[in-house]
């Protein structure tokens, strides 16, 4: 991985989203962490729908404000991390991108190149923007996408809960997760009875393996998944994101969906 993408959110996360980045970038002997606070366009290509100026403005400068307070939070952050500028001597080039920007503008312009995007879950606090960004980086980058949790504060990648079903994205997340793996104490692969992961996915990384019990329904999977990782204390759970389209996780439910809105450990996914 030789590039990292960090996509900011709520203030509260910030310096979560960026150690990780660091210490990943770190481990996979990346150089490189893009840092961006997109501000959202008043009417993000979809008209100006009925807002006067005033409105436009205000909207404005309430963004600039946001922008403006990640970038302390990031600066106490970089030097914490790196040192200052004048003693800096990291390999590593840290990047502070913060322009107005829509959503397509955004993933095309920054997403699909990353090595890595980190973002945070989504919170119902959360703008209809910021919950486009995750859609859109989940379904338009083809890139592995690393949620974290907004209480997480240490490492993660040391104990790994693997969660494999046969489809593409499972397998692309595994390939993804194989430059997360080098480090890793515990590798533990859980599937479905009946369901064996191909042995030459993850080349050279020991790891352990575990058939889950029967259960059905999207909900009832994606929590047994959650309290394996809680009994196994994983610090990471990698798995396929979205094994259908859009549309059919919204009419059926997904087990994405579904660990999405339960952050209890950081997740590695790949659609």
């Amino acid at each position: 991985m030789e590039r990292c993408l960090v996509i900011l959110n709520r203030p509260d996360q910030a310096v979560a989203l960026l150690s990780q980045a660091a210490a990943l970038i770190r481990q996979t002997g990346g150089d490189r962490i893009d840092v961006l606070a997109a501000r959202e366009p008043p009417y993000d290509g979809r008209g100006p729908m009925g807002l006067t100026e005033e409105s436009i403005f205000v909207m404005r400068q309430d963004q600039r404000t946001w922008a403006v307070g990640l970038h302390a939070i990031f600066h106490r952050w970089l030097e914490q991390e790196y040192g200052s500028p004048e003693g800096r001597l990291s390999a590593v080039e840290v990047n502070w991108l913060d322009p107005e920007i829509a959503v397509e503008r955004m993933i095309s312009g920054y997403g699909r190149d990353a090595g890595l995007i980190i973002m945070s879950f989504p919170d119902a606090r959360d703008s209809e923007q910021k919950h486009r960004a995750l859609r859109a980086s989940i379904f338009e980058t083809n890139r592995p996408l690393l949620l974290v949790p907004p209480f997480w504060d240490r490492p993660c990648g040391r104990t790994v809960l693997m969660a494999w079903r046969e489809s593409a994205s499972c397998r692309k997340a595994f390939t993804s997760a194989r430059m997360l793996l080098a480090h890793a104490h515990t590798v533990m692969v859980v599937s479905a009875e009946g369901e064996t992961m191909p042995a030459d996915l993850l080349p050279g990384v020991a790891y352990e393996t575990a058939h889950l019990p029967h259960r059905s329904g999207a909900d009832a999977i994606a929590q047994q998944l959650l309290d394996t990782a809680h009994t196994e204390k994983a610090d990471l759970l990698v798995m396929g994101g979205f094994q259908h389209g859009m549309v059919y996780n919204r009419i059926m439910g997904s087990v994405t969906e579904y660990v999405l809105h339960h952050p209890a450990l950081p997740v590695l996914l790949h659609h």
